[in-house]
């Protein structure tokens, strides 16, 4: 589990999701337990010894570094959603810009189906909170619901998932929805998807596996 978190970790760097030592990976044990990246590391220099283990309710259990800064926002999720079992918060760049708008992610594309729940057609957007904070958790976890994905007001994004890799895929997925309706804001805006049309398109990608990208 520590080497995945780190693996993945590194992946944001390469794909372009996190900049230094922004954004941060968590996931649970089967016992409950919480894994996270540490505060304030650079991700080429981690090691799964570096991975900071928490009891459920945030007291400290293994590891020498203090836990992400977002610590709460993991504590918060894994509280409310007993389905998931990975987050990955990034900064990445056209998310994160779209956050600043404070305006909700449309489905400009289908892969909108696989970071929300049924009937549903946005990507919702948190109130701004200072990082960090209680306040938050609290707004990334009510914004959040039963999704699969969240913005943060000028700040970032989280996806969760019931792995790593999943919860990397969807927070690909965010970014490549933001940088489309970016584009298409460019060119007049795009001719949005409805919450009927994606769960159509959902349950087409559950006739064809290779269509569903990062499904749990």
């Amino acid at each position: 589990m520590r080497g995945e978190i780190v693996r993945v970790a590194r992946l944001l760097r390469t794909r372009g999701l996190a900049v230094g030592t922004s954004g941060n990976v968590g996931a649970r044990f089967d016992d409950g337990q919480i894994a996270i990246t540490p505060a304030t590391m650079d991700y080429d220099e981690m090691t799964p010894d570096d991975i900071v283990v928490v009891a459920a309710d945030g007291s400290p259990s293994e590891g020498r570094h203090r836990p992400s800064s977002e610590l709460r926002i993991h504590l918060e999720v894994f509280a409310a959603r007993p389905d998931v079992m990975a987050i990955v918060h990034t900064h990445s760049p056209f998310a994160t810009t779209w956050a600043t708008t404070r305006r909700d992610l449309p489905a400009v594309h289908y892969v909108m189906a696989l970071l929300v729940a049924p009937g549903r057609d946005t990507v919702r957007v948190a109130p701004y909170a200072t990082f960090g904070t209680a306040e938050l958790a609290r707004n990334a976890i009510a914004t959040l619901a039963d999704d699969h994905a969240v913005l943060l007001a000028n700040h970032g994004a989280v996806a969760v998932a019931g792995s790593l890799q999943s919860a990397l895929g969807r927070a690909e997925r965010v970014e490549e929805l933001a940088m489309l309706a970016w584009r298409a804001q460019q060119i007049g805006g795009a001719t949005l998807l409805t919450a009927a049309e994606l769960d159509d398109a959902r349950l087409q990608m559950a006739r064809f596996p290779r269509h569903r990208g990062p499904s749990t």
